[in-house]
């Protein structure tokens, strides 16, 4: 299956990864009693508390080419090919294909966040191959969009144009490549290391 990144996307501030779904083998947590219900929504409202604080300008987000090097040898080392090349659909950022295990990175971009914003997003859908699925609890999802109808309205709009089974592999993949290169990078040898 290839993954294409369609939408110009420039360069953005970073925001906050939500919790990741849970190993297979990790047990599912016992239902709370009074304490640890109001422990959980302490939690949830830390949580939703860290969304809001990494939306606010920050340096993290800089990306440079020494970061794009790193991804980019963390995905040799999982047997991933990185290649530019140029790419004849317009619009065209990039794109994963699973079966080559190959990301190609176009030449369109004319910054190193532009390119790691497509690295990054790529590198999500060989994340995804290596979970076997979605690296973030669906129940995330929406405000996910919600970060991303606010920070990148355009990369949340430019969902439309994959089929819906493809939409929250897409969703993650917009997501994650805002995150700051040390996130995408611990996320990626989470996944695949």
């Amino acid at each position: 299956m290839t993954r294409s990144h369609l939408i110009p996307r420039p360069g953005r501030q970073p925001l906050a990864m939500p919790h990741s779904r849970p190993d297979p083998q990790t047990p599912a947590p016992a239902k709370p009693n009074g304490r640890g219900l109001i422990r959980n929504l302490v939690l949830a409202l830390l949580g939703a508390a860290t969304i809001s604080l990494a939306l606010a300008p920050t340096a993290a987000g800089a990306t440079n080419w020494e970061s794009i090097d790193r991804l980019r040898l963390l995905l040799k080392r999982a047997g991933v090919q990185v290649v530019q090349r140029d790419c004849g659909q317009r619009g065209l950022q990039g794109l994963y294909n699973h079966g080559s295990d190959t990301i190609v990175i176009c030449r369109v971009h004319n910054s190193p966040q532009a390119v790691w914003n497509t690295l990054a997003h790529e590198a999500t859908h060989r994340m995804q191959a290596c979970r076997g699925g979605a690296i973030t609890d669906s129940t995330y999802h929406r405000s996910m969009a919600q970060s991303l109808a606010r920070r990148s309205p355009e990369d949340l709009a430019s969902l439309r144009l994959y089929p819906a089974r493809e939409r929250a592999g897409e969703l993650e993949a917009r997501y994650t490549a805002q995150l700051p290169p040390s996130q995408v990078i611990q996320l990626f040898e989470r996944y695949c290391g």
